[in-house]
């Protein structure tokens, strides 16, 4: 296994700013001596959250104003709720784009697209899971699971667990078992019976065709409760399993605890955007309706949560599935994706339709207005 620090996953309240000046303990007067600092020139189109973050704090940092924060919040239906945001998620600053034609003066009916399709394709708001993610930034761990008294190797929801942190992460056998280079940094932290921790798997780095390292991808397995806490020294944390969305296995890493649902609503895309799948969620071949894929593209390229890609192919009916077609064979239109969750270079996304299988390398088309 690959030495990774994981990314703490952390949240940041917005804390008592929505209830109002009282409620903070600071006079009109006190607010004004206090106003936070102010960001000069223009605003990016999005900003990377980082530990401590708050939607308050940078509502006053973007805005210079932090009462602005429903504004803020406005721009964002993929954060349920404004007391909790994470390190590493994409909040955007501006508001989408207004509806407006394809651009480059193609007609949609040569991309394949029909007032029809616009009018009955776009699905409801949806709280999806989040599932796993590829990530160009180093995620911190916090500990690991040790050990269990279930006799099998698959661990699943109602198991009972002992897991342990920071430098008592591994026990004293694995550490002489195993080299330097596979043990992974932990993180301290302090834990109480009650605390929540989301369990991940690292799953590997993902290379482009080149070879070049693109990123690495996480895989969210479920979660756990500390349920006792023993009083002598050395001794590890007892846990349960409280949800399980795979298998999970002893050695599998904590994290602090991050939502997975999230709440996905179609959002109107701001440009032209072409991308392709470069991996899978599950493992295979070929995929379909309610699978997911990672695409490679992501808040850099402009791609938001809600945004919609029309998956295509090029084939000849007898062709062997998933070969090359020769390049006089025109692009099809097979299906259709909704992208859940946006990293600053990568998305993950849900195939909400498709009357093909659904192949890595397929390309995707994201058209302005759409």
């Amino acid at each position: 296994m690959n030495q990774k620090k994981m990314r703490r996953w952390t949240t940041a309240a917005l804390g008592a700013a929505a209830l109002g000046v009282a409620t903070l303990g600071v006079t009109p007067s006190d607010a004004d001596a206090q106003q936070p600092r102010v960001r000069t020139g223009e605003n990016p189109d999005y900003h990377v959250i980082r530990d401590g973050d708050t939607i308050w704090d940078l509502s006053g940092f973007y805005y210079g104003d932090s009462f602005e924060w429903p504004r803020l919040w406005s721009y964002n239906p993929h954060i349920t709720n404004p007391h909790w945001i994470y390190p590493g998620d994409i909040l955007y600053l501006r508001a989408m784009a207004g509806e407006t034609t394809a651009g480059d003066g193609v007609a949609q009916q040569q991309r394949g697209l029909t007032q029809d399709d616009s009018a009955t394709e776009q699905p409801m708001g949806l709280y999806l899971p989040l599932g796993g993610m590829i990530t160009t930034e180093e995620l911190e761990s916090v500990g690991r699971i040790i050990g269990s008294p279930k006799a099998a190797h698959m661990l699943v929801e109602h198991d009972t667990v002992w897991v342990d942190f920071g430098e008592n992460a591994y026990r004293e056998d694995e550490r002489e078992s195993l080299d330097d280079d596979e043990i992974m940094a932990m993180q301290d932290t302090d834990v109480s019976v009650g605390d929540r921790f989301a369990i991940v798997r690292l799953e590997g780095p993902l290379e482009d065709a080149d070879g070049e390292h693109r990123g690495d991808k996480y895989i969210v397995l479920g979660s756990l409760v500390i349920t006792e806490i023993s009083e002598r020294e050395n001794v590890a944390k007892t846990a349960l399993i409280d949800q399980s969305w795979r298998e999970i296995e002893r050695g599998d890493i904590l994290v602090p605890y991050e939502r997975q649902l999230k709440l996905v609503q179609p959002r109107q895309a701001e440009q032209d955007l072409v991308a392709h799948i470069v991996d899978s969620l599950d493992p295979g071949f070929a995929f379909g309706p309610q699978q997911y894929v990672f695409i490679d593209r992501g808040a850099e390229d402009g791609v938001r949560v809600g945004n919609r890609f029309f998956i295509f192919q090029r084939f000849e009916g007898l062709d062997r599935f998933g070969s090359d077609a020769p390049p006089e064979i025109p692009w099809q239109r097979v299906g259709q994706v909704l992208v859940l969750d946006v990293r600053e270079q990568h998305s993950i996304a849900v195939i909400t339709r498709s009357n093909r299988e659904v192949i890595i390398g397929d390309r995707l088309e994201m058209y302005a207005g759409h």
